[in-house]
C-alpha cells in the first residue's frame, strides 16, 4: 500500500471521481469534469481508455444472441468510438489534474492504451473488473511497475486469486482490491458490503469500494465495513446526458459524500481497544483508587476491611488490594487518605 498511497502522499480517505466516458467524447467537457471534480473535493480523476475495435468483436450482437458468429454488426464498436480522445488531449487533462493537486489514471483495457497511457507516465493503473480475467492485459500492467487499484465485480474468488498473482509475477509492486458489484444501478440488497472485510481477510490486502449505486449514501456503510478508497462514478449536473449518468454524482452531492465519509472515517477511529489517552482526565476522575476505611496505626497489618474504594482513581488502582493486603503500614493513616505503596513495607 505505500506506494498506492504515495501517489496520494500518504491520505488515509481517498475519494475517486470516475470521469469513464462520461465526458462523452469531448475535451473540453472532459476539462470541465476535472476542474468540477477539483472543486467538490475529489483527490483523483478516473478515465477509460479504449480502442473500440480491440474491445467488441463484429460478432458480438449474433454471438450474445445465437450463440454463433452469424452477421457482422459494428453497432457497439461505433457507439464507443464516440468517446476516444487522442494521446494529446489526455495529456493536457493529465496536466490540468497535477496543476489541482489531482492524481490522474485510466483504465485500460488493450495493450495500446497501456503503452499510451505509459507515454503519458500514468502513476498508477485502475483495472476494470471486465479486464480481471484479462492475464495478457493484466502481464503488461505488471510490467509498468506501477500500483494498480483492481475491481472485483463480476469475478470468482479463485479468479481474483489469479489475478493478483499474475499481476505481482509481472511486477506490480502494491495492488488494492475495490468491492464493486457489477450492475448498475446497484440494488441495495445486492450491495453485500460484507465482502469488503471478506476480501481484505482472504487475500490479505487493502480492500476499498467502487460504487455503483444511484446516490452516495451506500459509501458511507463501505467507511464502517473498512473501506477507504472509493470510486464513484462522477456528471456535470443532475441532467448531463452520459453514458454512466444514472450510477453518477454531481458535483455538489460528491462534495457532500466525501464530507459524510470522513465524517464516518472519523468516527470509526483506529479500532484501538485500550482507551484513548484523551480520556486519561475523565479516568482519573471517574475511576476508584484505594483510601483507609478508617485509622491504621503503625505496624498494622493491613486488612481488607481497613480498605474501600473511592474515588479519585489516581492512586493504587482498585484491582490491586490483594497485591497490597497483608502489608504493614510503617506510618499512622489517617481515615479517608488515598492509600500509596511508600506507606508500606
Amino acid at each position: 500500500m505505500e506506494k498506492f498511497r504515495d501517489s496520494f502522499k500518504g491520505k488515509e480517505l481517498i475519494c475517486i471521481a470516475e470521469i469513464g466516458l462520461n465526458h462523452n467524447g469531448d475535451y473540453e467537457t472532459a476539462a470541465r469534469m476535472i476542474e468540477a471534480a477539483h472543486n467538490a473535493g475529489a483527490d483523483a480523476v478516473k478515465f477509460q481508455t479504449i480502442v473500440p475495435e480491440q474491445m467488441y468483436s463484429v460478432y458480438t450482437t449474433s454471438l450474445l444472441r445465437d450463440g454463433c458468429e452469424s452477421e457482422p454488426d459494428m453497432s457497439q464498436i461505433e457507439f464507443f468510438r464516440k468517446f476516444l480522445l487522442s494521446e494529446n488531449e489526455y495529456r493536457a487533462l493529465k496536466s490540468l489534474a497535477e496543476s489541482f493537486n489531482m492524481v490522474f489514471f485510466s483504465s485500460p483495457f488493450d495493450g495500446d492504451s497501456v503503452n499510451m497511457l505509459e507515454a503519458l507516465d500514468a502513476p498508477i493503473y485502475k483495472v476494470a473488473s471486465s479486464e480481471l480475467t484479462n492475464h495478457a492485459l493484466l502481464r503488461l500492467i505488471g510490467k509498468t511497475a506501477k500500483p494498480v487499484l483492481m475491481s472485483t465485480g463480476i469475478s470468482t474468488e479463485d479468479e481474483i486469486g489469479a489475478a493478483l498473482e499474475t499481476l505481482r509475477f509481472a511486477g506490480s509492486p502494491d495492488i488494492v482490491l475495490l468491492h464493486c458489484v457489477s450492475l448498475y444501478p446497484l440494488p441495495p440488497e445486492k450491495a453485500n458490503l460484507a465482502r469488503i472485510a471478506a476480501l481484505s481477510r482472504r487475500f490479505n490486502i487493502e480492500t476499498g469500494f467502487s460504487d455503483h449505486s444511484p446516490d452516495g449514501r451506500i459509501a458511507e456503510l463501505a467507511a464502517a465495513a473498512g473501506a477507504r478508497i472509493f470510486e464513484k462514478h462522477f456528471k456535470l449536473a443532475d441532467d448531463f446526458e452520459c453514458p454512466d449518468g444514472a450510477v453518477s454524482l454531481a458535483p455538489e452531492a460528491f462534495r457532500k459524500m466525501k464530507e459524510s465519509l470522513a465524517m464516518t472515517v472519523m468516527y470509526m477511529g483506529d479500532g484501538h481497544i485500550s482507551f484513548d489517552s484523551s480520556e486519561k482526565e475523565v479516568a482519573n476522575s471517574a475511576r476508584k483508587s484505594l483510601f483507609s476505611r478508617c485509622f491504621i496505626p503503625k505496624g498494622s497489618i493491613l486488612k481488607e476491611e481497613h480498605v474501600i474504594a473511592k474515588r479519585p482513581g489516581i492512586g493504587i488502582q482498585a484491582y490491586s488490594l490483594g497485591d497490597i493486603a497483608g502489608k504493614t503500614s510503617n506510618r499512622d493513616i489517617p481515615p479517608d487518605y488515598m492509600l500509596r505503596n511508600e506507606f508500606f513495607d
